[in-house]
């Protein structure tokens, strides 16, 4: 089969096979490849062609990902796929990238459990359950909650002065708190015992 090429925009190179157009690259990866030599190429080839194209856009996505933000492994692998970049093609970009220390579950998840505990007031079952859904592994999760290190009742009576007194001057009030704490993952006798000592102190 024989192999051209045209340049195109924004340094954009078009392949074409037998003078049918099969996909597009930028000229940094065509030039630094072996293919910009061939000719000819057989299928063998062709199929090696894409699978390298195909890495090339599923690494190129991630890198862009994760300059917004960290992302768990199997995270980036699932977003990457949701964007259309086929299953293999994101495992082994993801591979990549984490052979490469941009990521790295442990630190993610320390990372993303101080925030959610810090910022969002979550307990720990529910960071666990948070980190869980974003692909980290149950052991993983664990670890990461073990460096929080206040107990459940100490971190709702703490929300209680900090978000939540305001709400407390009547049931309705006091029934809001409540099932916000649940929705941050405290259980209800720990909420309860909470709002007891809270309530005894003032």
């Amino acid at each position: 089969m024989k192999l051209s090429v045209k340049s195109g925009k924004q340094n954009k190179i078009h392949i074409y096979v037998d003078g049918e157009y099969r996909m597009t690259v930028d000229s940094e990866f065509w030039y630094s490849e072996k293919w910009h030599n061939l000719k000819e190429i057989d299928e063998e080839e062709l199929a090696a062609l894409e699978g390298a194209v195909s890495f090339r856009r599923a690494f190129s996505a991630g890198m862009n990902l994760l300059s917004y933000r960290a992302h768990g492994k199997n995270e980036l692998i699932k977003k990457l796929v949701s964007k259309k970049h086929d299953r293999a093609s994101a495992e082994k970009a993801v591979e990549r990238l984490e052979e490469l220390n941009l990521i790295d579950d442990g630190d993610f998840a320390e990372r993303l459990s101080s925030e959610l505990f810090n910022k969002k007031g979550y307990s720990k079952k529910r960071i666990i359950q948070e980190l869980v859904s974003r692909g980290i592994d149950r052991d993983t999760a664990l670890n990461a909650t073990e460096l929080l290190d206040k107990n459940e009742q100490e971190r709702i009576i703490e929300l209680l002065e900090k978000k939540y007194s305001k709400f407390l001057t009547d049931e309705k009030g006091r029934k809001k708190v409540f099932n916000s704490l649940l929705r941050l993952g405290y259980s209800y006798s720990e909420i309860n015992s909470a709002l007891r000592e809270y309530e005894e102190d003032l």
